[in-house]
């Protein structure tokens, strides 16, 4: 504003300078004047509001940019906060799945743990009705081994008996040798039938060489 009224203040000195130095009656130079100071006036009314334009401009302009820096830093702090929630969700479903994946190992430890025991009780369980069946029948078969054995004495005792009987003494003696290899297999009852068969063929032998 004090710059417009320099410069109205130049326009009226100047007017007013040309007014004398010129050949004007006074009328006319007042005219000049007042036309030069209307002039003047209307400039600095139109300087005014260009500049008052300016500033308005100027002021919309900052608060345009104030906005649009207001609309960025809103965007940014919603962009940080979706970002931050992201990052929360992210961590929340890797811990539900590491929580999963231990839980499943553990499952799967316990699992394989249950499978091995019910393995190994099957396993020592086929080996105990296998062990009591090989012992069925070794016992089975020493059974018959003694049965067999038992008849075979039997037969050999009685041959020893008659062989005796008869004076067969070298062939009761053969027949008393077979008997005392099957000694640990006889029963008790054939072993005492044998010990009376080797006493009678003892006295017979004694009886044979004094003869002799």
């Amino acid at each position: 504003m004090t710059r417009q009224l320099i410069g109205i203040g130049i326009v009226v000195l100047g007017a007013a300078m040309l007014t004398g130095c010129g050949r004007d009656n006074p009328s006319e130079q007042g005219s000049k004047v007042q036309k030069a100071t209307a002039v003047a006036a209307d400039q600095a009314e139109i300087d005014a509001k260009a500049t008052a334009d300016a500033k308005v401009a100027a002021d919309m302009k900052a608060e345009k940019d104030a906005k649009a820096a207001a609309d960025q830093a809103a965007t940014d702090l919603q962009a940080a906060k979706n970002a931050k929630v992201t990052a929360d969700q992210a961590a929340v479903d890797a811990e539900i799945a590491a929580d999963a994946k231990a839980a499943a190992d553990i499952k799967a430890a316990e699992v394989a743990k249950g499978a091995a025991e019910k393995a190994a009780a099957d396993a020592k369980v086929a080996a105990d009705v296998k062990a009591a069946a090989d012992l069925k029948a070794a016992n089975a078969q020493i059974k018959v081994s003694a049965d067999a054995t038992a008849a075979k004495a039997a037969t050999l005792l009685e041959q020893l008996q008659q062989q005796i009987k008869d004076g067969k003494l070298d062939a009761a003696q053969t027949s008393l040798t077979e008997l005392d290899d099957m000694k640990g297999w006889l029963p008790a009852s054939i072993q005492e039938k044998v010990e009376t068969a080797r006493t009678a063929l003892k006295a017979k032998q004694t009886a044979a060489n004094l003869v002799r």
